[in-house]
């Protein structure tokens, strides 16, 4: 069925965390992942595609805290397409990629290379970088991404001194530095920033009195740019700089950021997006799921029900017309030419296969009253649902006779035999 009561099918953190150089970026990548590690996943391994040197200064924090940590340094886009899968098989329950923005590059320097129109080659990166995306939703695995700052760029209109407007080119919000649409893909987006402490002192001896001074100390900041989680999104949170990592200290960090890893079904199902019947099916010629092929027949069964009318009893005469009438009202139920117009694509086929099938009839039953052309409406009708099952009308009005005279007796024999003279003076 399309509908089913709904549960949390949620099972695992889509994240990014993006911002300028130095800006604590992949400490808060690595403390993340100690955390989901350690928290719900009993110290499981962490695997870490790595495009710089980053990760080397955060291994020691993953010792500290008995967390092992598997490596893959890359900037190839097929590594990262393969992440998910090759870190299951080592049995890690996270995969940190640090920075997803040179193999969004790689691939774009790639595709771009080859020859032919720009708008081509930059739709065919798109669609090879579509199935990574997929992955990221989809795979039952914690998937944490870091990447470089970058902005999104509008044209505004700008007036000069002179009254004339122009248009340039002016820098917007900003973004993950990967294609276009991937910030769209992660439930929690994070912007990583520094600025310095401005109430850091500290007190020096200077021979027998103690002075004040300042020094500097940066603050990190984390914005949550995004977040499902009403309790995070919008929320800013500060760090200060620490001479050295300390075990535990990662909890003060990452559990910022627990309402929203509370919030998922961590350990539970993971329902990536749905995988549902292509639209393909809708430019399929016949497909009965398209809207512009039912119209199509719905077309071709009106001008089909229209012609084969015109066969039939074609014409204005008085005579022509009543038997349309008797015809269109005994098959489709409705005197009205708008009404059956607007019924159901199936009704309108079987009315026009019905009607094709009298016109084989009349041929060979000649109906002469206007009750006889409703009864040939009706056989017609049963050689639709019951081919070859049904005799012509004459040998129906003489089966009806001879049951009728069964149950009278003798006195109807007479008619009987003109009705048998009748049918074999009949012009087959």
């Amino acid at each position: 069925m399309p509908f089913k009561p709904a549960c949390k099918e949620v099972g695992f953190a889509k994240g990014s965390i993006y911002g300028r150089p130095g800006t604590g970026k992949t400490t808060l990548l690595a403390m993340i992942a100690i955390h989901l590690s350690k928290t719900y996943h009993n110290c499981a391994p962490v695997a870490w595609l790595a495009s710089e040197k980053g990760v080397d200064f955060v291994l020691d924090m993953f010792k500290l805290e008995g967390v092992p940590l598997i490596l893959n340094r890359s900037r190839s886009f097929l590594d990262l397409r393969s992440a998910s899968r090759d870190a299951l098989q080592e049995g890690a329950c996270i995969v940190c990629v640090d920075s997803i923005t040179h193999f969004w590059q790689e691939l774009l320097t790639q595709g771009m290379a080859k020859s032919g129109p720009e708008l081509k080659k930059i739709g065919r990166v798109k669609e090879e970088w579509a199935p990574f995306t997929q992955d990221f939703q989809d795979s039952p695995i914690h998937f944490l991404v870091t990447g470089r700052m970058g902005f999104e760029w509008d044209h505004s209109d700008v007036e000069d001194e002179e009254g004339n407007v122009t248009k340039e080119l002016v820098k917007g919000g900003t973004k993950i530095k990967a294609e276009t649409d991937f910030g769209h893909e992660p439930d929690l987006e994070i912007q990583m920033s520094a600025i310095e402490d401005p109430d850091f002192v500290q007190y020096e001896k200077v021979g027998r009195r103690t002075r004040k001074t300042f020094k500097s100390q940066m603050l990190h900041v984390a914005t949550v740019k995004k977040c499902r989680v009403w309790a995070l999104n919008g929320k800013a949170f500060t760090w200060k700089d620490q001479p050295a990592y300390k075990p535990g200290y990662y909890k003060l960090v990452a559990e910022a950021f627990q309402p929203h890893f509370a919030s998922i079904n961590i350990g539970g199902m993971h329902a990536g997006a749905p995988q549902t019947e292509s639209s393909a099916i809708l430019f399929q010629n016949n497909s009965e799921k398209s809207y512009f092929e039912a119209q199509q027949k719905r077309i071709v069964a009106l001008e089909t029900w229209q012609t084969t009318m015109e066969l039939i009893a074609g014409g204005q005469t008085r005579e022509n017309i009543r038997k349309r009438a008797i015809i269109g009202e005994s098959i489709t139920g409705t005197r009205s030419r708008t009404e059956f117009e607007r019924q159901h694509l199936d009704l309108l086929v079987r009315a026009v296969q019905i009607l094709l099938a009298l016109e084989k009839r009349i041929k060979i039953d000649s109906p002469a009253t206007d009750d006889d052309l409703r009864k040939c409406c009706s056989l017609a009708e049963n050689d639709v649902d019951h081919p070859g099952k049904s005799g012509t009308l004459l040998e129906m009005m003489l089966k009806k006779s001879v049951e009728s005279v069964k149950l009278a007796g003798d006195g109807n024999a007479q008619a009987v035999v003109n009705l048998i003279d009748h049918v074999q003076s009949a012009p087959f």
